[in-house]
C-alpha cells in the first residue's frame, strides 16, 4: 500500500519526459538508457571497486583522499556526454 502511494505521488510530481523509458542518445535523460551509457557505467563500477580494494589495502588518509578524487574526476570523464 505504502510503496504504490509513493509510486502514484511521484507520478504525479515528476515530469512526463522521465517515465519514458526509450533510449535515445540525444536525449539528456534517456542516453543513460543505452548501450554504450551502461558500458561506461560498468566500466565506472569496476574502477570504484578496484579502487575501494586499494584504498583497504593502503589505509592512509593522504591515499584515500587522493584516490577518491581521483576516481570521481575518472568517472565523471568516463560518464560525460562526449
Amino acid at each position: 500500500m505504502g510503496f504504490s502511494l509513493i509510486c502514484f505521488y511521484l507520478q504525479l510530481l515528476l515530469p512526463d519526459w522521465m517515465s519514458n523509458r526509450y533510449p535515445d542518445g540525444d536525449h539528456f535523460y534517456r542516453r543513460r538508457f543505452t548501450a554504450a551509457y551502461k558500458a561506461r557505467l560498468r566500466w565506472a563500477y569496476r574502477l570504484w571497486l578496484g579502487s575501494a580494494l586499494l584504498m583497504l589495502t593502503l589505509p592512509s588518509p593522504p591515499i584515500i583522499i587522493g584516490l577518491g578524487l581521483f576516481t570521481t574526476f575518472i568517472s565523471f570523464s568516463l560518464l560525460d556526454e562526449s
